[in-house]
C-alpha cells in the first residue's frame, strides 16, 4: 500500500510540474527534459512513470479540467441566492488568481484539441460541465423570480461560457485593448441583457452589487 501511495504521489508531482511547464513556457516546451527539470528529477524517472509523453500531457489536461471545474463548483456551494451564484460564476470564469495557472494550461492545450480525440473530448467535457453550472443557476433564478430570462437557460449558459472563453483568450494573450475590468463589464452587460439584472462579477464572500 505504501508503494502504491508513493507512486501516486510521484505521478501527481510530475503532473504538477507539467502544469507549470505548460503554463510558463507553452505546450511545445513540455518535453521530458523540461518537465524533469521543473520536477527536480531525471528525465529517466519521468519516462519510467510516463513512457509516452502524450500520456503525461493527457493526464495533465485531465487534471486541469477536473481542478478548474471543481474550483468553480465550490465557489457556488452553499445556501446562496441565484444572483450571488451567477456573480461568482462570472468572476471565476475569467483567468485570475488561484486558477490562473489552470486557465493558461487549458488555453494552451485547447489549441491541440482538433488534432487529438482525447484532448477534444476533454475540451467538450469541460465546456458541458461549465454550461451545466450556469444553466442550473439560471433555471433556479427564473423559478424563484430573480431572473427574467430572454432565452432558454441552456442557451444563455452556452453564451456565458463561450463569452468568458473568448474574453479569457484575449486576457491571456495580453491584449491591451481587453483588460480584466473591461472583460467584467462585458459579462455584466450580457448578464443584464439575458436576465434583466445587472450583476457585477464577485469573488466568494460579499453579496454582489445589483442594479435593475
Amino acid at each position: 500500500m505504501a508503494r502504491h501511495k508513493d507512486q501516486a504521489a510521484r505521478r501527481e508531482h510530475l503532473i504538477a510540474a507539467t502544469l507549470t511547464t505548460i503554463a510558463n513556457h507553452g505546450l511545445p516546451s513540455a518535453t521530458m527534459k523540461n518537465i524533469a527539470e521543473e520536477a527536480g528529477v531525471s528525465p529517466r524517472l519521468v519516462a519510467y512513470y510516463y513512457p509516452d509523453l502524450e500520456k503525461l500531457i493527457e493526464a495533465t489536461h485531465q487534471a486541469a479540467t477536473d481542478r478548474y471545474y471543481w474550483s468553480r463548483q465550490r465557489d457556488i456551494d452553499g445556501d446562496l441566492s441565484p444572483t450571488t451564484k451567477l456573480a461568482r460564476l462570472m468572476h471565476s470564469g475569467l483567468p485570475r488568481g488561484k486558477d490562473l495557472l489552470l486557465s493558461q494550461v487549458l488555453d494552451e492545450i485547447s489549441v491541440s484539441a482538433s488534432r487529438s480525440p482525447m484532448h477534444a473530448t476533454l475540451v467538450t467535457l469541460l465546456f458541458d460541465r461549465e454550461v451545466s453550472l450556469y444553466a442550473s443557476v439560471l433555471d433556479v433564478g427564473r423559478a424563484v423570480g430573480e431572473f427574467d430570462l430572454t432565452d432558454a437557460p441552456e442557451v444563455i449558459a452556452r453564451n456565458f461560457v463561450a463569452l468568458e472563453d473568448a474574453l479569457g483568450l484575449h486576457l491571456l494573450a495580453h491584449n491591451s485593448s481587453m483588460t480584466l475590468p473591461r472583460a467584467e463589464e462585458q459579462l455584466a452587460s450580457y448578464a443584464q441583457s439575458a436576465t434583466g439584472v445587472r450583476i457585477t462579477p464577485e469573488a466568494p464572500g460579499p453579496q454582489p452589487r445589483v442594479r435593475t
